[in-house]
């Protein structure tokens, strides 16, 4: 009775004790964010088991296929000999993993290239033949590994397995400190030290009321534990006594559903795997809780298995697919109930600005990231725009009106609608501008109420974005469509006195998109086209060159906010910071780029609150993120998992372990060098990212990227050191792995064959030396022979000079007769123009006296015309003066008249002579009076010599007899 009292008396001070220690659940860090792996990530049977982690941080999963193996990067399958399901893994001190399968007990090994195989100790255990079925669990107690099937326990200790044989079913075992505990259905919990083989009884069945056991875990005091099982019921108890005591039915007040796994987290709660109702999250009592809001985020009901890391990070082997909950993410889902424009930490809560209204909800700035239970304020519904405190009131800007928040409720300041924001006026406390989509209107705070006054006249544009400039009563408004306004308030504030438009045309490369901040206390404007300045001296805006250099001017900076030693940005839809101090800053965006195309345009919500967290509003709700300075930690290494290479499409794998001073030697002529790699340590839930460099090849580390691997091809010989090193986004660096290797030369580039090479270039020397004088000698002799031809050629070429004398007189000679003949030939063409011309006027004599005569009636009149008839005719052009011009026209074109007669003998002289005329290129008008026939005449002539002389109608007669003159004058 007194040793009773004194266990329950120990349950009740142990329940005290840790909640005096430990804070309730809703302090921790219990949100994050999950990584859900499917089968088309691991290639495998979506069902998963067992799960354990060696040292380096590779993980192992017994699944329906086999062991699935994962480094963070790489998944592999590995298969039974008999290809059962692996339903249970295990490591002990030395590293060696256990596998059990259906009638399989073995170890995974890895080979020296990083390849894992599996190593089956049926027959060195001599367990052949022997019916085991499924190995359920494997654990390690002291030197023995101990294998539970339903019907046996199975103790391996130096190569010998031990049978433990079961009175009726083993269905559940583990270990906790020094001892392993097992259920068997028959009797109750049973205990097992790690020197003895026979498990003795110590708890009876009935002290569970005879339920399936799911999980036996360390109690919260020394010697204590925890039995949870598959009806949900919660026991505490000490082995020693043999008793236990009901904490908790998890199901009592929820929907029944059935235990599959449970799992003491860090901070002592509970965490429980259900058949339907995913994760229920316990205290130490065994009292339910609100569970983190992330694990109703896990996309799979049935759980079969939890395992918590050392990091406090969760796997959760489900019925189909595996997931993982990174506690440590760097950025926390808060709120996904609407689009969120701004948000407002003030007095120990939160408020959000959203598309549906105004949300609210407990906030503790010292722990951002614990449970929030948001409200909706129920009498403001709709759009919201901005959040403000303001004189110790929270102000909503909302498209109904201003809205003064107060205990939940929003109160309407006057009864004017669509705000965007309120600026305080500068040196005038209690007055503010009220930014309306059409103008401004003043604001103030007088008594502890608040009044909202008339209109400022004088503007009428939306004044979303505004900044107080540095002038008293002026302010920069930036319309998203029309450019920027430069406004002067006169010192009433009932009126605007001035307004300076600026557009593309004052040096802003485009009127779209434009807005106003202040950044190291000077007026910047970001836009499509980069980031300005105004100058005052000029009166036009300007490119600001020292964020232009920081943030590139080619993409849209739409959100610059400066806070604390940090500067944040929204560009192109990807959020990031840099530090404002810096040289050269370095943009950092990688953390973010879940937030990429979720922001709200125009209105990007960022929030800077204290402890390097940061809020962000976006279309999907508010996310919290924690900025971490880059670290390194001592348990994580980047680690080479596996290089290969491939030789004429031939693959081979290297070797993972080398040093530097017996590198690996690789064969030359390697086509593809490829190296895997992994950072196993580092958190899964985060992007990890990987830079690279091989010595000799590069000459700085690569850029940071999420590739896990890095080719290389067609390398030269000589010797490498192949480095890589790892981070994650939330600022975690690897350690550093490098490998190093040499790449023989081909026979001809050893040093044997340099050696080779000297001595043939030495002879070649001597050999080109006596070939040289050789060559010298021969040369000389065909000098003087040379020197005889010379002379001979100078003889010859003083021969060809005067050869040369003498055909230049003969072409002067030539040239002369040219001349002369051209010379006759326009005398002749002279000649033959009088001629026509002389034949002319004595026709029109003719034809005026022939008139004359008729005019004429006296006899003497009469005989003197007569007689001037006689004279005429007596001086007519006849056959004489065209035998003259027959025979200058042969002094000139020599044998023309030959060559025709050649062509064909019977063309008469009058013929010739009309082909005489017509190569002059007379006309037939000028042939006529020549020939002393019509016009018709001289057509049907040339048509006859066209005919005799065989000349198509199509050819040209005067180039044809130009040609006939041609070959005349060469014969």
């Amino acid at each position: 009775m007194k040793k009773r009292f004194l266990n329950i008396f120990l349950l009740i001070f142990f329940h005290f004790v840790f909640y005096a220690q430990n804070p309730p659940s809703d302090y921790l860090k219990l949100s994050g964010k999950i990584t859900q792996y499917t089968r088309s990530d691991f290639n495998a049977d979506p069902q998963f088991w067992a799960m354990c982690r060696d040292s380096h941080g590779t993980i192992f999963f017994g699944n329906n296929d086999g062991v699935i193996i994962f480094d963070g990067e790489h998944w592999q399958k590995l298969n039974l000999p008999n290809n059962s399901s692996v339903r249970s893994l295990e490591i002990d001190a030395k590293g060696t993993i256990y596998v059990g399968g259906y009638n399989e007990i073995g170890t995974l090994q890895k080979d020296k290239t990083g390849r894992y195989f599996y190593k089956s100790l049926i027959d060195e255990l001599q367990l052949t033949g022997n019916n085991i079925e499924n190995i359920w669990d494997i654990h390690v107690l002291g030197n023995k590994v101990l294998c539970r099937s339903f019907n046996e326990l199975i103790s391996i200790s130096n190569k010998t397995a031990t049978h433990i044989p079961a009175t009726t079913s083993f269905i559940y075992s583990n270990v906790i400190g020094s001892d392993y505990y097992i259920q068997d259905t028959n009797h109750g919990i049973l205990k097992l030290t790690a020197n003895s083989n026979e498990p003795i009884l110590v708890i009876g069945k009935e002290q569970y009321n005879n339920e399936e056991i799911v999980a036996i875990l360390p109690g919260n005091i020394k010697n204590a534990i925890t039995v949870v099982t598959k009806q949900g019921s919660v026991f505490q108890g000490i082995p020693a006594s043999g008793k236990l005591e009901l904490l908790n039915n998890i199901f009592k007040n929820n929907k029944p559903d059935l235990v599959l796994s449970a799992i003491k987290y860090s901070n002592g709660d509970l965490f429980i795997g259900t058949l339907s109702s995913k994760i229920i999250m316990t205290n130490a009592n065994g009292q339910v809780i609100q569970s983190p809001a992330i694990f109703q985020n896990l996309q799979e009901s049935v759980i079969h298995r939890l395992y918590a890391g050392k990091d406090g990070n969760i796997w959760v082997l489900q019925n189909n697919g595996l997931a993982y909950i990174d506690f440590l993410s760097p950025y926390t889902y808060l709120f996904n109930k609407a689009s969120v424009y701004d948000a407002l930490a003030y007095k120990d809560h939160i408020y959000l600005a959203t598309n549906q209204g105004v949300y609210y909800s407990y906030f503790n700035e010292k722990n951002p990231s614990s449970i929030h239970d948001f409200k909706k304020i129920e009498n403001l519904h709709g759009q919201a725009w901005s959040l403000q405190q303001l004189d110790g009131d929270v102000i909503v800007s909302h498209d109904n009106g201003l809205f003064k928040i107060d205990n939940g409720n929003a109160f309407k300041i006057g009864t004017v609608t669509g705000f965007w924001k309120v600026t305080p006026i500068k040196n005038k406390p209690g007055l503010y501008l009220a930014s309306h989509y059409n103008g401004l209107y003043l604001l103030e705070k007088s008594n502890g109420q608040w009044l909202l006054h008339e209109k400022i006249s004088g503007f009428d544009e939306s004044a979303r974005d505004i900044l107080p400039a540095d002038e008293p009563f002026t302010y920069w408004v930036c319309h998203g469509y029309k450019g920027v306004f430069k406004i002067r308030i006169s010192p009433s504030y009932n009126r605007v006195s001035s307004v300076d438009h600026y557009t593309n045309k004052n040096g802003l490369g485009s009127s779209f998109n434009v807005n106003v901040t202040r950044w190291k206390g000077e007026i910047v404007f970001t836009t499509n086209t980069g980031i300005y300045r105004y100058d005052q001296k000029q009166n036009k805006f300007v490119p600001y060159k020292t964020l232009n250099d920081i943030l590139d001017p080619t993409k849209n900076t739409r959100k610059l906010m400066q806070a604390g030693n940090k500067t944040w940005f929204v560009q192109d839809d990807e959020a990031g910071y840099f530090y404002t101090a810096e040289k050269k800053p370095e943009l950092h965006k990688d953390l973010f780029l879940n937030l990429k195309g979720s922001f709200n345009r125009g209105l990007e919500c960022i929030v800077n609150l204290a402890g390097n967290n940061v809020l962000f509003g976006t279309t999907t709700g508010l996310f919290l993120y924690t900025i971490e300075n880059p670290r390194n930690s001592a348990n994580i290494n980047t680690v080479i998992t596996q290089i290969s290479y491939s030789r004429d499409q031939e693959f081979n794998l290297l070797p993972l372990n080398n040093n530097q001073a017996e590198p690996e030697v690789l064969p030359n002529q390697t086509d593809i060098l490829r190296f895997e790699f992994a950072a196993p340590n580092m958190t899964h839930g985060t992007d990890v990212q990987y830079s690279y460099m091989l010595e000799n090849v590069d000459n700085n580390w690569s850029s940071w990227q999420k590739i896990p691997y890095k080719e290389y091809t067609h390398l030269r010989p000589g010797k490498y050191t192949f480095k890589v090193r790892s981070r994650n986004t939330s600022g975690l660096l690897g350690k550093e792995a490098a490998y190093n290797f040499t790449i023989l030369p081909k026979w001809y580039q050893t040093n044997l064959a340099y050696i080779l090479y000297t001595i043939i270039a030495f002879l070649l020397i001597i050999g080109a030396i006596r070939y040289i004088k050789r060559r010298i000698e021969a040369e000389h002799l065909k000098t003087k022979s040379e020197a005889l031809k010379a002379k001979k050629m100078l003889e010859l070429e003083v021969e060809q000079l005067k050869l040369q004398r003498d055909k230049e007189e003969i072409s002067k000679d030539r040239t002369y007769l040219q001349e002369e003949i051209l010379n006759n030939s326009k005398e002749l063409a002279n000649y033959t123009m009088l001629l026509i011309k002389k034949k002319d006027i004595f026709n029109e004599i003719t034809v005026d006296l022939k008139e004359l005569k008729d005019y004429v009636k006296n006899d003497d009149s009469r005989k003197k015309l007569f007689q001037i008839f006689q004279k005429l005719n007596q001086h007519k052009i006849g056959e004489d003066y065209l035998e003259v011009f027959d025979v200058n026209f042969e002094k000139v074109h020599h044998n023309f008249f030959e060559e025709l007669k050649k062509l064909n003998p019977t063309l008469t002289k009058r013929e010739l002579r009309l082909c005489a005329f017509v190569k002059m290129n007379l006309t037939n008008k000028e042939i006529s009076p020549l020939l002393n026939i019509s016009l018709r005449g001289v057509e049907n002539a040339r048509y006859r010599i066209r005919k005799k002389l065989d000349v198509n109608h199509e050819d040209n007669f005067v180039a044809f007899l130009e040609n006939v003159a041609n070959e005349a004058d060469k014969d």
